[in-house]
């Protein structure tokens, strides 16, 4: 079985374990189940039999944006490492930095609501999400609550639907099934729109009777698989889906086809 991560993170050794221990003191209920770093995540794919990961950073300010774009750039190195890029609400010089995500071939980006404190639908975004739809980049987005210290109502479903046809054209990713511990809103606003759900973070917290609802719903073939790790056991979230109802030609398009399509691996 071939298996794509959707939904990875790591941090460059020299800072891994401050910013471990960081997230874990100040996020409740959070564990690490790796090191945290580019080694101990490609450990952890072997170890589970994940071909592929995407790997997602996060800016939390703007200054970090550039450094944290170009050592994405330089992962291309690694066939297993499919590395996103990173943008900031605040930033200045943005369009020169999709310009460089675009001749630099990296894929998508990230962007969290939470950290990065701005409300998804804000159109101060508008010219940016405009932007990343013509260069055909992906957007995977931390949608719905969050462990943290934040008021968790940055990117609730009913502002990720009004982005979504906003931005029809834009490749957006709604992380945590669409939006995490809402799924009740996710299946009543999100579901048939065109948009795809990562796996990540909901093995431990979303009964599995509403996972497979929730993806018969909005349609397998919109379903990415994420782990969220460090934060979660690949393992764990590999079986619970293996394990679930839905049927193997289901699981297949969740496990690899979905993520491979999206990531212009399989033409």
């Amino acid at each position: 079985m071939t298996i794509i991560d959707f939904h990875t993170h790591f941090f460059p050794e020299e800072i891994a374990p401050r910013a471990i221990d960081k997230l874990i003191e100040t996020s409740e209920g959070m564990k690490n189940y790796t090191d945290g770093t580019l080694s101990g995540l490609i450990s952890s794919m072997k170890q589970n039999g994940v071909t592929h990961s995407v790997t997602l950073p996060v800016s939390t300010k703007p200054p970090q944006v550039q450094g944290i774009n170009r050592s994405s750039a330089q992962l291309k190195e690694h066939s297993d490492i499919i590395p996103f890029g990173t943008l900031h609400p605040e930033m200045d010089n943005w369009e020169q930095e999709i310009d460089f995500l675009v001749t630099s071939q990296v894929k998508g980006i990230k962007l969290h609501p939470e950290y990065q404190y701005f409300y998804i639908d804000d159109k101060t975004l508008y010219p940016i999400y405009d932007r990343l739809s013509e260069a055909g980049i992906i957007v995977v987005f931390h949608t719905g609550k969050d462990p943290g210290p934040f008021t968790c109502d940055h990117a609730l479903p009913e502002a990720v639907k009004r982005v979504r046809h906003l931005f029809p054209k834009l490749k957006m990713v709604a992380a945590h099934m669409g939006g995490w511990k809402v799924w009740e809103r996710v299946e009543e606003v999100l579901c048939g729109e065109n948009i795809w759900f990562d796996t990540s973070a909901v093995n431990k917290f979303m009964p599995q009777k509403e996972f497979v609802r929730l993806c018969r719903k909005h349609g397998t073939e919109n379903i990415l698989f994420g782990s969220d790790s460090p934060w979660y056991d690949v393992g764990e979230c590999i079986q619970w889906v293996d394990k679930s109802t839905l049927s193997s030609k289901d699981k297949e398009l969740i496990f690899e086809k979905n993520a491979s399509f999206l990531l212009g691996l399989s033409r």
